[in-house]
């Protein structure tokens, strides 16, 4: 319940901060939100949860087979836990994070790396998505196929999923028969549990910290939990690399 309320409580605000496009979207958003808690609200009697303590960072997180873009040796990394049809994820893909390509990855002052983080409860279609991305991973295609797959939810139909994978210079046949056989729905479910487990109350959550290219390793120094503006971005990774 506690992440319901919370991110009730982010959509109203990245409501106030849209685009006019983007309002009806963020407020069917905010609607389904508030059905599920009152959902939740009733299973639990109408007890309100009881307040919890921030959680601590593990001490290293194992960023093995995560897949990255920027700096291969660079000593400082983000990392976002994202849904692909989550609409502050959209904004932040659109709006936000262009900057952060053009200021860090490009110039290859870190690494950007993407984890899973479907929540089922809103967007039930977009695992699908996610199982696309691994399975363009198989083809060395996962950024290409990544991009095209920010879009609002109920929009990763099959058939719009082959469509994207083809756009992407995809093989078809390979692409279907990799989502077909469903391999990768536990390995994206640990992600999202993993995600939870370090405190993220909603989508999307952003992790920076120093990274050890040669282990795979990630020592967290400081959560991003939000679709924040790209001066949040800037403070938090301008000091890691200091």
């Amino acid at each position: 319940m506690k992440k319901l309320l919370t991110l009730a409580a982010v959509a109203v605000v990245a409501i106030a901060c849209a685009s006019k496009s983007d309002v009806e979207a963020l407020r069917k958003e905010v609607e389904a939100l508030k059905t599920a808690q009152a959902q939740m609200a009733k299973q639990l009697g109408g007890a309100r949860p009881a307040p919890q303590q921030p959680r601590a960072l593990p001490s290293t997180i194992d960023m093995t087979g995560a897949p990255f873009k920027g700096s291969a040796t660079s000593t400082v990394a983000l990392v976002e836990f994202s849904d692909y049809e989550c609409p502050f994820c959209i904004r932040h893909f659109s709006q936000v994070m262009p900057s952060i390509q053009q200021a860090y990855i490009d110039t290859n002052r870190i690494r950007y790396m993407f984890r899973d983080f479907p929540i089922d409860e809103l967007h039930p279609q977009s695992i699908r998505a996610h199982v696309a991305a691994h399975c363009a991973v198989e083809q060395g295609k996962f950024w290409d196929l990544h991009n095209r797959l920010f879009s609002k939810a109920g929009s990763h139909t099959p058939d719009e999923l082959l469509a994207r994978a083809k756009e992407s210079g995809l093989n078809a046949a390979a692409f279907s028969a990799c989502v077909a056989a469903d391999k990768y729905s536990a390995t994206i479910r640990q992600s999202t549990q993993f995600a939870i487990s370090l405190g993220a109350s909603g989508t999307p959550f952003f992790v920076v910290g120093k990274f050890d290219p040669k282990t795979n390793q990630l020592t967290p120094i400081k959560t991003i939990p939000g679709a924040y503006p790209f001066t949040q971005f800037q403070q938090t990774i301008d000091a890691a690399l200091k």
